[in-house]
């Protein structure tokens, strides 16, 4: 007869906060869920340790490049466990003897802070990525159209970064001709056009040379501007295996997941220090400013130093790049000019 059990147990420790005008210092590890055989005694504490070291994994895969997730993948339990703050065991479930648990874990910010300083590892702030790719395939140097390229039908089979929501673009006859008049030479031009007409603000043009074995793929990456470029060569035997084809569109995936993750680097060691000043036009208007300051992620910490009837001023703490930031400003509903290092920050009408 089939057992079937439900356990829900909830784990808390002290969350740690800062003062009145800080966020919480933590990352979130969410749905971490571990199957195996009850063939122990301890079989929930081993299942549990293998959950503690799968969300790590899943913390470092998330806001590390590629390079520095290798030098920690011989991190010890003991280490993780100390980094994490507290967890929840959101499900446990036995089935036939086969155990399942969902658990999703909290690391104290402060703590994985120190231990990436101590390994010499910057990370990336936690970000969404929405981001156009646009594959082009040319096979011994004949352009393979939208219906014949297998890198552009097969780019999302396989959902390998919950970070990106990549967006394939729609076939049209302008495009296929702009790329047919200028197939010998398109690593050299300029491709915007090919992107310019979506409201995407992310976009990679990688186009893809197939000839004796050999795949050839330049791709350039534009994220709100900024301008990347790199080259990648396969040696493929038979382009026509679809695995092949699969861990070639995963390494173009992570090699773009990284651009995005050095795009977002936090020096924890190098915090910016800058003054908003705001005018108040109306009662609403502070209290406005903070919420919307609340939600920039890299925002550590703010305090309202200066307070009239017309204006305000708030230092912030700020860990990231500036230009993420004032990118974070805009998307926030802000209008900004910076004079003499003071940002003169008001709310967009």
């Amino acid at each position: 007869m089939k057992k079937l059990i439900f356990l829900s147990l909830i784990i808390l420790f002290l969350t740690k906060t800062q003062n009145v005008f800080a966020k919480i210092d933590t990352f979130t590890v969410d749905n971490i869920t571990v199957v195996g055989k009850m063939n122990s005694n301890n079989y929930r504490e081993k299942y549990l340790q293998v959950a503690f070291k799968k969300s790590f994994e899943n913390l470092t895969n998330n806001i590390l490049k590629k390079k520095d997730q290798k030098k920690l993948l011989s991190t010890d339990l003991k280490t993780i466990k100390s980094l994490i703050e507290n967890y929840q065991i959101i499900q446990e479930e036995i089935l036939d003897d086969i155990y399942t648990i969902k658990v999703s874990m909290t690391f104290n910010r402060d703590l994985v802070n120190q231990f990436f300083r101590k390994k010499n590892i910057t990370y990336s702030e936690v970000t969404k990525l929405e981001l156009l790719v646009f594959p082009i395939l040319i096979l011994d140097s004949e352009l393979q159209v939208f219906s014949q390229n297998k890198f552009f039908k097969e780019w999302n089979e396989q959902k390998d970064f919950e970070n990106i929501n990549f967006i394939l673009p729609v076939e049209n006859v302008d495009d296929i001709e702009f790329i047919k008049n200028n197939l010998q030479f398109l690593e050299e031009i300029d491709l915007s056009a090919l992107v310019d007409n979506y409201e995407i603000k992310n976009s990679a043009i990688l186009i893809f040379r197939y000839d004796e074995g050999e795949l050839n793929v330049f791709f350039k990456v534009d994220f709100k501007g900024v301008e990347k470029a790199t080259r990648v060569k396969f040696i493929v035997e038979d382009l026509t295996n679809k695995e092949v084809r699969a861990d070639i569109i995963k390494s173009l995936k992570n090699n773009i997941n990284d651009f995005w993750k050095g795009e977002h680097l936090i020096d924890i060691s190098v915090p910016s220090y800058l003054t908003f000043k705001i005018k108040i036009e109306k009662p609403e208007t502070l209290k406005n400013v903070i919420k919307r300051i609340t939600k920039i992620n890299l925002i550590d910490s703010y305090i309202v130093r200066e307070l009239s009837k017309n204006s305000a001023k708030i230092n912030i703490k700020y860990f990231g790049k500036i230009k993420n930031l004032q990118d974070e400003l805009t998307d926030n509903g802000f209008e900004f000019k910076i004079l003499h290092n003071e940002w003169n920050l008001s709310l967009a009408s």
